[in-house]
């Protein structure tokens, strides 16, 4: 018996799925574990769709199970008719968290899939459980889709054939040991993505004990947390270390990571590997809602190469309410910043437009207090409407006034193996409280506040800008309000995201798939469409750069006001400073160009000292050279990640997300500084 597992993600624009696929990963070997087949069974698993449409037209499958998120869901039911076509006698089963909660829901959803023969009973963490009893019953009736159907199935759901009834099997326990599910890192299936680019994906826990309505994490069943033991962990992390290419970051698909004292001693372990062999450089993960101290002590044994996701996605109380969510006080949040500050490690703030009861006043009030708060920057994601979620019900829709579209999800359609593939995603764009208008001036704000405030990138100009009492956000709004009058590259960049932000949206997902389909060439080439926040950021940041630094300096200039001569002087030389250190776009020649830059003021002694005084008292006497230096390590990592995900926009964002803002920036050559008041 020939089984094939996919968790596919598209790739013709760039890799749009980053990580090993875990998940698939995990149902084959708790398949092989504990199946008991009649005959030799062979599983393979997928990431790429080019790859299993030649394993399908090499060796068609007996199985074949797809995993279903908002960003692959119709990539996978085309493969499913691809497969059907090849074999009609395969089974085809479906699971993931992209399901509705309510039975009627499921019911509308499961008939529009007839290519699918069964679907994991969404939603639930065991997926392997649920594949395992659907692949036993394949079995025990002699591997025929005809005897499957007499009777409903623990963990699954599906469509009588003939009788177009649905039977529903019940619930599967949760697996309270994780380690019931042998590694697939262990086992070798993830050797074949060690050499893709792609990035190493471990699981140490599932389950979350927190009830937020708009995560498909929130379900009741799904609020104990389970792990892996830490001997497997270790073992998991020994395979991968000795295998990666070290300049690839390390992800944990773990809710809460941090928040759990299992987790310190993870923590310890990845640090004995950083010390030996400089690898995780990055950890991506979702930190804990709370204990904090208990994060922060994992992100310090980490070497500070976690940074911390501070998530509050609203500070409005009535939103809170609505969401069924509780936050830390700003308070003590603000307390985490400076403890987190005063470590050296970087905190993202993190918030959500259009929630129910939000205003835009009350969200503009938030970005400001969480910058003030200490963080290193601040995402502002917007609601989407998630199969699963609790917010995605009928009666939240009706009670909190949505008004939603669909858009293109980005960077996900293709043409695999015939007609186009788009995936679509439900945004909620307007509420009782939120106008249509005010989530466009919000998505403004927010693109200037990702080029211009994330992870201390521009850090000295906002320390100046502090020292005559004025604060980022500040800032950040001048920048908004005169944007008529910013450079033209930068301002056509913001002209176009606003434009595109209007141009993507459509009333139904049907009006969607057609303007993909008519705009395909330019939605491949980048043209269009992708993440548009994180797209036109990285033309910010990286390809109208030396437009953004003159615009940063219009902009903290005007609020100096003229008569404060020196500290526009100071504000020049920060510019000036930024334009000798910071890589951009072409890298393949930015990597090569080591300027010298010349200064009266000593900058990075100032940095150094956290800013204490003022620059002017780190002024020389004599103006100085400093020599600039590109980082082996950051150019090897930089042109490696180019390899695989591409020099435009699109494909920027995919990487970049996995280093530090700093990486990108040029070193001043050690021993040419000296502190001028000494």
């Amino acid at each position: 018996m020939r089984i094939y597992l996919a968790d596919l993600g598209h790739n013709l624009v760039t890799a749009t799925s980053d990580t090993y696929p875990l998940g698939v990963g995990n149902l084959a070997t708790f398949a092989k574990a504990y199946a008991k087949p009649k005959t030799p069974v062979e599983v393979d698993i997928f990431r790429d769709p080019q790859e299993l449409k030649a394993a399908i037209d090499k060796a068609a499958p007996d199985v074949i199970g797809f995993s279903s998120y908002s960003w692959n869901h119709h990539l996978a039911l085309s493969f499913a008719d691809y497969v059907k076509a090849v074999n009609p006698d395969v089974l085809t089963l479906m699971g993931g968290p992209n399901f509705p909660l309510t039975d009627e829901e499921q019911d509308s959803w499961i008939r529009t899939m007839p290519q699918i023969d069964m679907h994991v009973r969404g939603p639930t963490y065991e997926g392997e459980r649920a594949f395992l009893n659907t692949l036993q019953r394949f079995i025990d009736v002699g591997e025929r889709r005809e005897g499957l159907w007499d009777e409903a199935i623990d963990g699954s759901l599906f469509v009588h054939p003939e009788t177009g009834e649905i039977l529903r099997g019940g619930e599967v326990p949760r697996m309270r040991d994780l380690d019931e599910i042998p590694s697939p890192y262990l086992e070798g299936l993830m050797d074949k993505f060690f050499d893709t680019g792609l990035f190493a994906l471990m699981q140490l826990a599932r389950g979350c004990p927190f009830t937020c309505a708009f995560c498909n994490s929130a379900v009741k069943s799904n609020s104990k947390v389970f792990r892996h033991s830490f001997e497997r962990t270790k073992a998991d992390l020994d395979y991968i270390v000795a295998r990666i290419n070290h300049a690839s970051p390390l992800c944990f698909a773990d809710d809460n990571f941090g928040m759990y004292v299992q987790d310190e001693e993870v923590a310890d372990y990845l640090g004995h590997l950083m010390e030996r062999y400089d690898w995780p450089k990055y950890i991506r993960t979702t930190t804990g809602k709370n204990r904090s101290d208990r994060i922060i002590k994992v992100m310090r044994k980490a070497k500070g190469r976690l940074p911390m996701t501070s998530s509050v996605q609203s500070l409005n109380p009535v939103v809170l309410k609505n969401i069924k969510r509780d936050n830390i006080s700003l308070d003590t949040y603000t307390e985490v910043q400076k403890e987190l500050h005063d470590q050296g490690m970087q905190s993202y703030g993190e918030l959500i437009l259009c929630m129910p009861g939000e205003t835009k006043e009350s969200f503009m009030d938030a970005v400001d207090q969480l910058i003030e708060s200490g963080v290193s920057r601040v995402a502002a994601h917007q609601l989407m409407l998630l199969h699963g979620a609790p917010l995605a019900n009928p009666e939240s829709r009706e009670e909190f006034g949505f008004k939603t579209l669909h858009r293109v999800v980005a960077r996900c359609l293709g043409k695999y193996h015939g007609p186009t593939v788009v995936e679509t995603e439900e945004m909620v764009v307007e509420s009782e409280n939120f106008s249509f208008q005010d989530y466009l001036d919000t998505r403004v704000f927010h693109l200037l506040l990702t080029i211009f405030y994330y992870e201390d990138n521009f850090e000295e100009a906002f320390r100046l800008a502090r020292t005559h009492d004025i604060r980022p956000f500040h800032v950040i709004k001048h920048m908004q309000d005169i944007l008529d009058e910013a450079p033209e590259a930068l301002r056509n960049a913001v002209s176009g995201y606003l434009e595109e932000n209007q141009a993507e949206l459509f009333e139904t997902r049907d009006e969607c798939v057609d303007w993909a389909a008519k705009n395909y060439d330019d939605l491949i080439s980048g043209e269009l469409g992708g993440n548009l926040l994180s797209k036109y950021s990285m033309i910010g940041r990286f390809i109208v750069l030396n437009e953004a630094l003159d615009f940063l300096k219009r902009a903290i200039s005007d609020l100096l006001g003229d008569d404060k001569p020196d500290a526009q002087e100071m504000l020049d030389t920060i510019i000036e400073y930024y334009s000798a250190i910071m890589l951009h776009v072409p890298f393949a020649d930015s990597l090569e160009r080591e300027p010298v830059w010349t200064s009266l003021f000593d900058i990075e002694t100032w940095k150094a000292s956290d800013f204490k005084g003022s620059l002017s008292d780190y002024r020389f006497d004599a103006p100085r050279d400093f020599q600039t230096q590109v980082d082996p390590r950051v150019k090897s990592t930089l042109l490696s990640r180019i390899d695989t995900f591409g020099e435009h926009a699109s494909g920027l964002g995919r990487f970049t997300r996995t280093m530090f803002a700093t990486d990108f920036r040029r070193k001043l050559e050690q021993g040419s500084q000296a502190h001028a008041a000494e």
